[in-house]
């Protein structure tokens, strides 16, 4: 009986208080861990958002330009305006008429010859002749570059009454906030464009 009791005491065991001090410590690493693992979520999130912002910016950004600089194709020389400006620019929707005779009959009722793209209510919208209805080129576009509330104008002309050059300015934010700053991402792109009178 002494052999056993001997030997039992001589082996190794854990005891309540090395238990809990085990437990203690994984507890933390696996705290540390899930902490590196949110943080990790909310970067890769903030990242997504800034990519898609100015994904949106750019992409509506190149369809106006590309559109602006086709402006004025008058080869009937028929002297339509290339761009019929926004008549009220200081309200909050900027809009403008891009016309070209791409058909070469004299007018600009065809398809596509007179494009009108519009910022209103967060999203620019276009159409591609006056008798079609307005489609939605892009969303979550603010036009709000410095985030202070007040809506800048999408188009910026050298000459209201006769342009020859346009500024086009678009600010996008992120559908939510990042999860980081907890504030909505912003980034602004702009273009400036100059018209073309003649063929």
């Amino acid at each position: 009986m002494n052999v056993v009791s001997s030997r039992l005491r001589g082996e190794a065991g854990v005891t309540l208080l090395e238990l809990l001090v085990s437990v203690a410590l994984v507890s933390v690493i696996l705290s540390g861990v899930a902490a590196l693992l949110i943080r990790n979520s909310a970067i890769n999130r903030t990242q997504q958002l800034v990519s898609e912002t100015q994904s949106n910016a750019r992409n509506s950004l190149s369809i106006i330009v590309q559109a602006l600089r086709s402006s004025g194709w008058d080869p009937r020389d028929t002297d339509f305006a290339p761009v019929v400006v926004d008549p009220d620019l200081g309200d909050t929707v900027s809009i403008a008429t891009i016309n070209s005779d791409f058909s070469g009959d004299g007018d600009i009722d065809d398809p596509d010859e007179a494009i009108s793209i519009r910022h209103t209510n967060g999203r620019i919208e276009w159409r591609k002749s006056a008798t079609d209805p307005y489609t939605i080129l892009a969303v979550d576009v603010s036009n709000d570059a410095d985030g202070n509330g007040t809506v800048e104008p999408m188009f910026v002309y050298d000459n209201p009454s006769d342009p020859t050059r346009v500024t086009v300015q678009i600010t996008t934010v992120s559908p939510i906030p990042d999860p980081i700053s907890g504030t909505l991402v912003r980034h602004t792109v702009s273009s400036n464009v100059v018209l073309r009178n003649k063929l």
